[in-house]
């Protein structure tokens, strides 16, 4: 039987995105399981976190270090969503700080237990006067 090479391009093009799909799938899946175990004191990857690894930790509270070395409690306040398509995440993370302590735009240590150490991009919103709120914004390609 002969096959044109139209044909056995299309088959075989089709049974890799297949296969690489399965195993990406797969592969996204471990990378979460294995995150949810990694312990405080090490570091954590951004690149193996998504919406739904801070889903869970939804108002729980995560510690920001200052250049100064002081420790600020943060809230995990909203974790929106913004959808993904087969090329882009996004999504962002509201944190809610104490009155009183006011951080100012910029890349901040945070700490969690789960989590452990990492590092976030923050940007204040909201009415300072009130409360204290925070947002970190993710927009990336999916590998």
């Amino acid at each position: 039987m002969s096959i044109s090479r139209r044909h056995f391009l299309l088959f075989s093009g089709t049974a890799l995105v297949s296969a690489g799909t399965s195993f990406s799938l797969s592969k996204t899946k471990q990378q979460h399981q294995t995150l949810a175990k990694t312990p405080a004191h090490s570091s954590a990857s951004l690149s193996q976190m998504h919406s739904s690894t801070f889903e869970t930790l939804s108002d729980k509270t995560f510690l920001v270090i200052t250049d100064q070395g002081e420790r600020l409690p943060l809230q995990l306040d909203q974790v929106e969503d913004q959808g993904q398509s087969n090329q882009l995440e996004q999504f962002s993370l509201t944190f809610r700080g104490n009155e009183g302590h006011s951080l100012t735009q910029g890349t901040y240590k945070l700490e969690h237990p789960q989590l452990g150490h990492f590092s976030l991009f923050l940007v204040p919103t909201g009415d300072p006067t009130q409360s204290a709120y925070y947002q970190a914004a993710f927009s990336r390609l999916v590998v």
